[in-house]
């Protein structure tokens, strides 16, 4: 029985090396997937009951957009910046603990407190200032409308010229009107009376304008005003007194003291005019106005016997005209 044992295994080992499978290519082998069981081909039913739920996965397979949407996404709070929450600050510059915070915000109070205080005085101070501002203006509307402007204070006076370009009118149309009324006064209070007023009464009354006429030759536009105004008064002091006036020593004594105090302020007003040589009227014709006081001035002296009338001013205006015929003929004279 030996050597019938030792014939089957020579026909068994022979036959299983006449039959060996081929080899499969190794690139082949290398795209080959796992060796997954589900994956190879079934026989039979019973066959893949009989492999086993081991060798299955328990759910399907994700794919890669499956697995990126799995995973779980944090998003950041609402009112959060993206900035700061990822541009997080080192520890060294965090906020700073309550209880500082705290300690700076109680030292700042007073003065944070103060800073409101003065803020809300300024507002007051403020409406205050407007409201005396809207005063003064009704008080110099007041004042312009009666004409009294002749009559302030020097220091509301000089208020209400500050930037104003028609003070110098306004002041003379209200210097022209008072005049006008204290000659009408005068003149009713002459014939009221069975004598004549003593001249002294005239000029004393009429003196009292000189001061404002001053200021007003000192005023933009304001030195021909003056000019004409001071002709205008020595006028109205020549309209009183009558025969019994002229020929009373102390009567001419009075007009001459007055018009002498008329040719000290012209002399003034004729330099601030010619010193001003621009005017809204034009160029001064100086001489015109020489002529003029000329002429007036012998009809007093035939008149009245009043012997100077403006002379030193006529001498400044004279030698301007001779000045200014000078320059005149020399531009003339030149090649």
């Amino acid at each position: 029985m030996s050597w019938l044992r030792r014939l089957s295994r020579d026909r068994s080992s022979k036959n299983e090396q006449d039959f060996k499978m081929p080899a499969r290519p190794s690139s082949f082998a290398d795209q080959q997937s796992p060796p997954y069981k589900d994956t190879q081909y079934a026989s039979t039913y019973n066959s893949q009951d009989r492999l086993g739920s081991s060798y299955r996965p328990t759910t399907a397979p994700q794919s890669d957009s499956q697995h990126y949407n799995a995973l779980p996404i944090q998003r950041p709070q609402e009112g959060s910046n993206n900035a700061t929450a990822h541009n997080t600050p080192p520890s060294s510059m965090a906020q700073a603990p309550d209880p500082l915070t705290r300690a700076f915000n109680e030292a700042v109070r007073p003065y944070l407190d103060k800073i409101d205080r003065l803020e809300a005085e300024i507002e007051e101070k403020t409406i205050d200032i407007q409201q005396l501002e809207d005063e003064r203006a009704d008080m110099y509307a007041w004042i312009d409308k009666r004409g009294l402007r002749a009559d302030v204070p020097p220091s509301i006076a000089a208020a209400m010229n500050h930037n104003d370009t028609t003070s110098a009118q306004t002041l003379a149309h209200h210097l022209d009107r008072k005049m006008t009324i204290l000659n009408h006064d005068l003149h009713r209070l002459q014939d009221s009376l069975s004598s004549h007023l003593p001249t002294s009464t005239f000029t004393t009354t009429l003196a009292t304008l000189l001061p404002a006429i001053e200021s007003l030759s000192l005023l933009p536009n304001g030195p021909p005003l003056a000019f004409e105004l001071l002709i205008k008064l020595g006028g109205n002091l020549n309209s009183h007194g009558g025969e019994d006036g002229y020929n009373n020593d102390g009567d001419i004594a009075s007009r001459a003291e007055f018009y002498s105090r008329l040719d000290e302020t012209m002399v003034d007003v004729v330099r601030r005019r010619l010193e001003k040589g621009n005017e809204e009227e034009g160029p001064w014709y100086v001489g015109k106005d020489v002529k003029r006081l000329e002429k007036t001035g012998g009809f007093l002296r035939s008149k009245i016997g009043l012997q100077t009338y403006f002379p030193r001013s006529l001498d400044v205006m004279r030698y301007e005209v001779k000045r200014s015929e000078a320059g005149m003929n020399g531009r003339h004279g030149s090649p």
